[in-house]
Formats: C-alpha cells, sequence, structure tokens
C-alpha cells in the first residue's frame, strides 16, 4: 500500500498519511511506492486504508489540521498518517462529565474537552507536491515480535494484531518496558545519506509538548554505532543502514512516566537559502511504555525471579477468605494482558492526574496510591461503586465475579463505575491494573482484620451499655472484620529513606473504608514500617497497623455511675493468617477450603503474619504496640498513653473461664450444635447469676443480621476447679435462614453473676461449608484443541435455588456462544444441575503453559459459590 493522505473536513488534502507497517496475521508488508500524485489518489488511498483497519477518522469537534495539538511540531513542516484509533487524550473524552465551575479542578479537563479559540501559527504542512521531491519517511517497523521478546511484553494481546469485541481489526501495538533499549527501522523513500542528512528523534507523554521536561525528549541519533547511554536520558544509535533504511537501537530511561507516548522523526531533506531544510515525520502509532521489574535500574526491580513470574507475569491465581480457622480459597482470573486492559490500566494513571501528563507518572509509589483511588468510585467515579447492604438491584453481586477483566471492560465501554464490589473484587481490580503496569503486585488477606474508625484511640474498642430493657448493646463503631483483602506493591522508597530502610512490600487498599487526603484511598505504607510500628511512614500507617496489630479492648458502662471500665484486653485477637498466594507462576490448583488443622501448602497459601508483626504477646511485640499507640495520640492530640494508664485499671471476674469447644467441618444443609464449657479454675465456690448462649448471623464484615438461637441458664453453682459443659443445637432450617450472610456466625457466651456489674464473655466465629462446582476436563490440550468442560452442582439443601446466575473468565472461551448468554434454570432440592461447554484457549498469554476458567455461581438461597478448572497446553 503507497503513502495515505486524510483530509480535512471540507475534503481539501492537509497531509500525507500513512498505515501501520507491522502486518495483520499473514499479509505481507506493503511494498513502496512513491506517493499519490493527485488529490484523487489520495482519496482513494485514504478510502483503502479504512477499508482495511476501519481506521478512526477524528470527531468533527477538532480540526483534522492535527498540528495546534501535535505541539512539538511548531517549528518545521511536517507530514503525518492517518491512526487506527484516537490518541489517548482524545478517549479520555468519554470520561469527562459535569464539568463545573471549579476550574482549579477542572481546568485540564476543560482544556480537552474545549478546542483553542485561537490554534497559535505553526509551520504549514508539507504540501502534497513536495512530498516525493525530497527525502521522506514511508514507514517504521516498530519490530513488535522482537521487541516484545526483548522486554517481557509478548503475553500482552494487544502486540499481536486481533479483532476487537466490536469485530474490527485492530493492529499490533508495541509495549515495552522502561530502562530498555528497543528497536525501530525507518524506511525513507530513497537512500539516507549519512554525510548530508541527518536525523533526530522527539518522543512525548501527552497531548501538550514542553521542552526539557521528563514528559518528553528530543535527541539526536548516534549514526557511529555507540550504545553509550546515560541512564536517566534517552539515547539512540544506528544499528544497521540498509539501502532505504535505516535500523535503530532507542533507549528509554527507567525514571520516565509510563503511558502511551508519540514519537516524531525530524531529517534535513535539503539545504533551502543557505538554511538547512527540516522536515518532521509525526508517527501514527503510539508506543506504550510500562515499568521494568526486571531492570536494577527501575525502581520497581524485583530480584527474585519467582515473584517476577508470580507478582508480574502470573495473570491468574487465588484470594484468600473466610475465618482464620476455617480458610477458603477461591481462583481469581486478573487478565492483566487481555486485550483493553493496559488501556484502562493507562487511563486510570491519566484520570488520576487530571489528564495531564506529569513526571510523576514515572514514580511507582504516587502511581499505586493513585490506582488505590481511582479503582474505587465515590471520588472520582473510578472502577467500581462499593456495596455492603445486601441489596444489588441494577449491578452484580460482588460473589458473583470471578475476575477483573469484565469489570475493566465495562467501565471502559460505558465510561461509567461498575456495580458493584467488596473489598476481595477491589483487590482483583488493582492487581490486573498494576500487574498490566508492571508495577508487581499481589493480593493479601487479612484475618481478624480490624477497622478503626476514631482518633482517639489505635485500639478496636467495644463499649458495652445496657438498653432500657437491660439487654447489652455495643456502642463503637470499631469492628473486626472476619476477612479484609488489599494489595502489596514491590518498589524502591528513595524518598522515604537514604538506606533503603522502607525499599520492599508496600501496602495499598482501594477499597473505600475511610478517607486519606479527603479522598477514598490507602497506601502506599511499608510492610516493614508496619511491623515496626512506624506508623507515620508512607501513607495511612496508623489505619494499616491497627487493621493487623491493634489490641481489642472491651468496655463495660457500670449502670449506677455511668463510668466505662475495662473489663478485657486482648492482644491477639487482630491480624491472623495474613495470607498471598504463593509463586507458583500459574492457575491455582489447591483446595477451596482448609480443612482443620491441614497444612497451608494444599491450598497454595503463604502465611505472611511475620512480615507485619513479631510474634505476638512478646516483650518486643507489646513495646511496639504502645510505642505506636503513644504516637496515635499525640498525631490526634490525644492524651498522652502514660496518662490513660494511670487511671485504667482492668477489672475482671478472674476464676470463672468460658472456653467454647471448636466445631468440626460442616457443610450447608446440616444441623450444627455450639458448646461451651463454664470453668471455675479458683480455689473458692462461684454462684453465677446466669449464662447466656447466642448464635448470631453474621456478615464477614462484622454487622450482626438476627439470632439463630438463643439459650440462657439460670443459676449455675460451681465448685472449686469444677466445670459445666452447656449445649445449644441450631437445626438447619435456622442455619440456612439467612444465607445472605454468607452462613457466617458468631458463638458467644455471656456469664453474669450476683456480686458484680462485671461479665465473662467468650466468642468465636464459625461458618457453614458450601459445596464447589465440579468441574471435568482433559489435563491436557494443544492451542488449536477444542475441548469439552463439564460444569456439575448438587443442590445441597431441601428447597429450590432460584434466580440462578453463573460467571465464567479465563484463558478459555466459549465456541458456541457468549459465557453471558449461559442460563442456569431452577435446580430442586437435592438436585443437580450439568451443562457440558465446547471451549478452546486464547492465544495469549504466548508464552503462558496453561489456561484456566474462574467460575461463580450465585442464587437467592445459596450464594457465593465456586469453582475452578485448568489445563496444561502442550
Amino acid at each position: 500500500m503507497g503513502n495515505l493522505f486524510s483530509r480535512s473536513d471540507s475534503g481539501d488534502i492537509t497531509q500525507p498519511t500513512l498505515t501501520s507497517v507491522h502486518p495483520i496475521e499473514d499479509e505481507a508488508p506493503p511494498s513502496p511506492s512513491p506517493p499519490p500524485a493527485t488529490a484523487a489518489a489520495a482519496e482513494e488511498d485514504f478510502a483503502m486504508y479504512r477499508r482495511r483497519y476501519r481506521g478512526y477518522r477524528p470527531s468533527d469537534l477538532y480540526s483534522s489540521n492535527r498540528s495546534g495539538y501535535y505541539r512539538y511540531s511548531r517549528r518545521y513542516p511536517s507530514y503525518s498518517f492517518p491512526r487506527w484509533r484516537p490518541r489517548a487524550w482524545e478517549r479520555d473524552r468519554n470520561f469527562v462529565t459535569d464539568l463545573d465551575d471549579d476550574r482549579s479542578r477542572n481546568r485540564e479537563l476543560n482544556r480537552i474537552l474545549r478546542p483553542r479559540d485561537v490554534v497559535e501559527a505553526s509551520e504549514p504542512e508539507v504540501p502534497v507536491e513536495e512530498v516525493a521531491t525530497r527525502l521522506h519517511v514511508k514507514s517504521v517497523d516498530l519490530h513488535i515480535d522482537d521487541n516484545g521478546r526483548d522486554h517481557n511484553t509478548d503475553m500482552y494481546s494487544c502486540t499481536s494484531a486481533r479483532t476487537g469485541r466490536d469485530g474490527a481489526r485492530k493492529p499490533a501495538e508495541l509495549v515495552i518496558r522502561r530502562g530498555q533499549e528497543f528497536t525501530l527501522t525507518i524506511n525513507f523513500d530513497r537512500p539516507y545519506d549519512v554525510k548530508k542528512n541527518d536525523i533526530r528523534l522527539t518522543f512525548n507523554l501527552g497531548d501538550d509538548y514542553k521542552p526539557n521536561k521528563s514528559t518528553n525528549a528530543t535527541f539526536n541519533v548516534d549514526e557511529t554505532g555507540s550504545k553509550k547511554y546515560k541512564p536517566r536520558k534517552w539515547g539512540a544509535s544506528l544499528v544497521s543502514q540498509k539501502e532505504n533504511s535505516l535500523t535503530l537501537s532507542v533507549f528509554a530511561p527507567a525514571s520516565i512516566p509510563i503511558g502511551e507516548w508519540e514519537f516524531s522523526v525530524k531529517t534535513i531533506v535539503d539545504v533551502k537559502d543557505g538554511k538547512d531544510l527540516i522536515w518532521q515525520y509525526n508517527h501514527n502509532e503510539d508506543i506504550n511504555i510500562i515499568f521494568n521489574p526486571f531492570c536494577k535500574e527501575d525502581w520497581v526491580y524485583v530480584e527474585d525471579t519467582s515473584w517476577q513470574q508470580e507478582a508480574v507475569l502470573n495473570d491468574k491465581g487465588s484470594q484468600y477468605f473466610g475465618t482464620y480457622n476455617r480458610i477458603g480459597a477461591r481462583s481469581w482470573f486478573f487478565g492483566q494482558f487481555e486485550d483493553g486492559i493496559l488501556d484502562a490500566a493507562f487511563h486510570l494513571v491519566r484520570k488520576g492526574y487530571g489528564y495531564h501528563s506529569t513526571p510523576d507518572m514515572g514514580n511507582a509509589a504516587s502511581v499505586s496510591r493513585i490506582i488505590s483511588q481511582l479503582v474505587n468510585a465515590p471520588d472520582d467515579d473510578g472502577v467500581l461503586v462499593g456495596n455492603w447492604s445486601g441489596k444489588y438491584e441494577g449491578g452484580t453481586k460482588p460473589t458473583l465475579w470471578s475476575g477483573s477483566v469484565k469489570i475493566l471492560r465495562q467501565y471502559m465501554s460505558t465510561s461509567k463505575p461498575v456495580k458493584y464490589g467488596q473489598c476481595w473484587v477491589f483487590s482483583g481490580v488493582v492487581t490486573a491494573v498494576c500487574r498490566a503496569l508492571g508495577l508487581p503486585c499481589r493480593s493479601i488477606t487479612n484475618f481478624q482484620s480490624a477497622h478503626n474508625t476514631d482518633n482517639d484511640r489505635l485500639s478496636i474498642d467495644v463499649i458495652l451499655k445496657q438498653d432500657k430493657n437491660g439487654e447489652q448493646y455495643n456502642d463503637s463503631n470499631d469492628s473486626v472484620w472476619n476477612f479484609h483483602v488489599w494489595n502489596e506493591v514491590w518498589m524502591r522508597r528513595p524518598d522515604l529513606s537514604d538506606n533503603n530502610e522502607w525499599d520492599g512490600w508496600q501496602v495499598i487498599d482501594a477499597t473505600p473504608q475511610e478517607y486519606s487526603d479527603g479522598v477514598y484511598c490507602c497506601g502506599p505504607a511499608p510492610v516493614k514500617a508496619i511491623k515496626e510500628g512506624e506508623i507515620n511512614v508512607g501513607k495511612d500507617g496508623a489505619f494499616i497497623f491497627a487493621e493487623v496489630n491493634a489490641d481489642r479492648v472491651e468496655y463495660l458502662e457500670d449502670p449506677v455511675t455511668n463510668i466505662l471500665v475495662e473489663t478485657s484486653r486482648r492482644t491477639s485477637n487482630v491480624g491472623k493468617s495474613i495470607s498471598t498466594h504463593m509463586p507458583t507462576a500459574r492457575a491455582y490448583r489447591g483446595a477451596s477450603m482448609r480443612m482443620l488443622n491441614a497444612r497451608d501448602e494444599k491450598m497454595e497459601r503463604l502465611d505472611v503474619t511475620d512480615q507485619y508483626k513479631y510474634e505476638e504477646d512478646l516483650e518486643k511485640e507489646r513495646n511496639i504496640v504502645k510505642r505506636a499507640e503513644r504516637m496515635f495520640r499525640m498525631l490526634h492530640g490525644g492524651a498522652d498513653l502514660e496518662e490513660v494508664e494511670e487511671v485504667a485499671d482492668v477489672a475482671t471476674v478472674e476464676d470463672i473461664v468460658l472456653d467454647i469447644e471448636e466445631i468440626d467441618d460442616i457443610f450447608v444443609g446440616n444441623d450444627f450444635e455450639f458448646t461451651v464449657h463454664v470453668r471455675n479454675k479458683g480455689k473458692e465456690a462461684v454462684a453465677i447469676k446466669d449464662v447466656t448462649l447466642s448464635v448470631i448471623y453474621k456478615t464477614y464484615f462484622d454487622a450482626s443480621t438476627g439470632v439463630a438461637g438463643v439459650r440462657k441458664v439460670k443459676d449455675i453453682q460451681l465448685g472449686p476447679n469444677q466445670t459445666e459443659t452447656l449445649k445449644l443445637e441450631v437445626d438447619k432450617d435456622r442455619a440456612t435462614a439467612n444465607p445472605s450472610g454468607g452462613f457466617n456466625f458468631e458463638l458467644k457466651a455471656v456469664a453474669t453473676f450476683f456480686h458484680t456489674f462485671l461479665t465473662v464473655s467468650a466468642n468465636e466465629l464459625f461458618r457453614l461449608r458450601r459445596p464447589d462446582i465440579e468441574v471435568k476436563g482433559p489435563e491436557t490440550c494443544r492451542l488449536s484443541d477444542v475441548i469439552k468442560v463439564e460444569l456439575i452442582f448438587n443442590n445441597p439443601l431441601d428447597v429450590k435455588l432460584t434466580d440462578c446466575k453463573i460467571d465464567i473468565e479465563g484463558g478459555l472461551e466459549c465456541v458456541d456462544f457468549e459465557i453471558e448468554d449461559l442460563e442456569v434454570k431452577d435446580i430442586e432440592p437435592r438436585g443437580t444441575w450439568s451443562q457440558t461447554l465446547n471451549m478452546k484457549p486464547l492465544p495469549h498469554p504466548q508464552s503462558s503453559k496453561d489456561r484456566d476458567i474462574s467460575i461463580s455461581f450465585d442464587s437467592e438461597q445459596l450464594p457465593d459459590i465456586i469453582g475452578y478448572y485448568a489445563v496444561e497446553i502442550k
């Protein structure tokens, strides 16, 4: 195909244009041909380009003369080629909504939406007739395949020509990692004369050009072939010259911002009136540049190759949930290499910085904080709307998601936040976005995760008071969740220390829980700082420290004086079994739930609790907690800790102990029994007024939603070292009466006495197991194979399952119909549902040795059922 020309809205020829040199599928690259000699020929070539690539044509809102926006082309006559899609900043316009009078916030957004009334004067574009008379660029080969292999980016779907979800063909795109050389070949219309012609390259991030900023660079090509690059400067050298082509090696520093970089080629084409005549060719394909965890000069460099493979290159994994004594695991498809996910990740970064290119886009700490802010929706119309109400009309139940790809694609296609998510969904999306950008990331689950809501104390407070009926209630907003999921990202932190003290894993959290600097975001905070109680290092250290290591303090209001009396302080109740997926670099193949006392290896679970805190109740750990508490009070203007300790006597009824007996694994659809041993460990007889056993419906985020059973036993007399055993049975109907809570229960026992208002209590978490979807399929297949995958689910309940829905994500696609069209009819009591799917592996990631699917099933009576399947690619 020859050079192509775009037209203005009036139909006039404005600039010569060119298609991508990278062929679609197996088509041969176009042979060089002279530019069209007439406007009619140019129009015909442009039409051919549109038929082949279904290329983008600029919006009528803008003139097709792009020089006003290709800011760095003002000084030189330029020529450009048609694009197959809009530039990044123009695509972002779909997300810019509701511009108000707050110009300080929307200045950059307004600039994007509103074309300038006056475009500053620029040199005219090269006239059509003149292009063929002098040296000019006919095409640029970005060596996408070779560069992709060298940069570990050939796993991205966008590095191959493909068919989009809208049916349009998309050419391959170049994805490279900063801090590393890449190759490109410039094809001219005639031989390049090193002595006569000179060449310079310009790279620019964004639609505006500000000279001498880190968001752009202009530099000469070293035609001697030397490759002596300075670490923080762009550079290029001549690799080879063949006929009309120059092959160059270009170096992108490890400190540059990530994003979609435009570039141009300036050449001396002639001498006119004693001066060099310079033309500028503006390339029509952007270069996607991401972080480089394989490069030692990049702040995100990871030395451990197993974590390179897991936290950067693995597009699948698992997330852990449940309770610390009944840990569950679900497979999750992160899908960072899927088509459109890198686009979404870049968009979130641009949005986070007001759609304005900035050096901060190269700062991993800054970018990770932006991601934690933009993955939730409250402040910036980000990706996900959080919902913990139990009512999900107008959206998707959080338990129905099984991966990140559908969420990000829906967000990008609708330009609106996706409904709905909870902590593990936010974490899954963050993992996908970070890994797409080359930022090493993993999901972390903290069991018994505290949520401190006040600025008075760093502890998690339970403030028990009596209502008018004499019943106790908790007057504190603090809570302890069964589990909470956040993320860690790996990076150096020279902004926090000169001696690498705080390098390594950093906590970020996109779940909108508390404000940070006026918006819902959290982190990054070094995990090492959390362990040492340095809550002022990084961002939001105090909140994260409380999540993993706060004391749980119970106060009881004296009914006579109304004074709060501290009745217990549990120093090891928070932050248990902190978990992440082992670095297996493959699909999850472990168990869906850990049996009691089973080994963690069966769940591919890596326990990282010791990275967050020292062993509980040792002197060092206690001193760290006290120091963190003291610092927290000082930062928030509260009383000094020593002052509090002088007056805060702990009142207890020492000799009575309530021991809750551990319950075996019980599946939903069965009865269970709650057993408490009331023990007098003292040397004197004790008269107990009553002991109340309660089984309370709870959500995993510590909200009580009802009572499954209560038993009160009065007037218990216990002699020295005597024990009495009490039991409360919950039948299967009561056990399954509140499915929206996920079959989570709090088992609670409270003893009251005749001689004091003080009480003794004990509580434990319990959840019923749910059956998985059974998945059958071959163990191995080829990329070209269509395989049969059978899904089977047995209803364990004596009631019909209604409003059934299923979601499937992963590296296998259904060949007969779209997965979204798969319907599941009502399942009869104790009945079985099955479905056989014809599926084939997706071609990307190319180097991945397996493909998997993650499955979520939901019904009104039995939510949050999971399944997963993986097949080896041979």
